[in-house]
């Protein structure tokens, strides 16, 4: 998110995390560039009220979520086949 706010690159940043270690980058980042915005959301069952004390915050439910997962088989424009196995390794 540094980078990409030094780079100018974004005016509102949407963190997508419940990690609480990255409460000292967005206090970096608002201290250098105030008028930067970094929004919060959660994963589904975390919570961090370290980052929600910090940013607008809000979690993801389990069925955006679930809608937000691309499809087992994807077509690209030249008609490339990408293909996601449910195996787990």
């Amino acid at each position: 998110m540094i980078v990409d706010a030094y780079a100018d690159l974004f005016d509102t940043a949407l963190l997508v995390s419940a990690d609480s270690d990255l409460v000292g980058p967005i206090r970096a980042l608002k201290s250098i560039f105030p008028k930067k915005r970094v929004a919060v959301a959660s994963p589904p069952a975390r919570f961090s009220k370290e980052l929600a004390a910090i940013a607008p915050f809000t979690h993801i439910s389990r069925d955006v979520l679930s809608k937000s997962v691309f499809p087992t088989r994807v077509t690209k424009p030249d008609g490339f086949v990408l293909t996601h196995s449910k195996k787990r390794r």
